[in-house]
């Protein structure tokens, strides 16, 4: 059943933005690739809650899941 949501203006831009990377042509599928995107980086999360990512020039990018 399809669902829908309000979301603040600068969620919007980022979900428009995130369209052309992940070419995509709606919220939903960028919703949708988010969210899968974030499943497989939750999954790797050390016990301290964070992961490394390569960034563009290999330099590591550490992100910090919970609070």
């Amino acid at each position: 059943m399809p669902a829908s949501y309000t979301f603040q203006d600068d969620t919007i831009k980022v979900i428009e933005a995130l369209k052309s990377a992940f070419g995509v042509s709606t919220n939903g599928e960028v919703i949708s690739r988010a969210l899968a995107l974030a499943k497989v980086v939750a999954a790797e999360a050390d016990e301290q809650h964070t992961v490394l990512l390569a960034g563009k020039d290999n330099k590591p990018i550490k992100i910090l899941l919970a609070k």
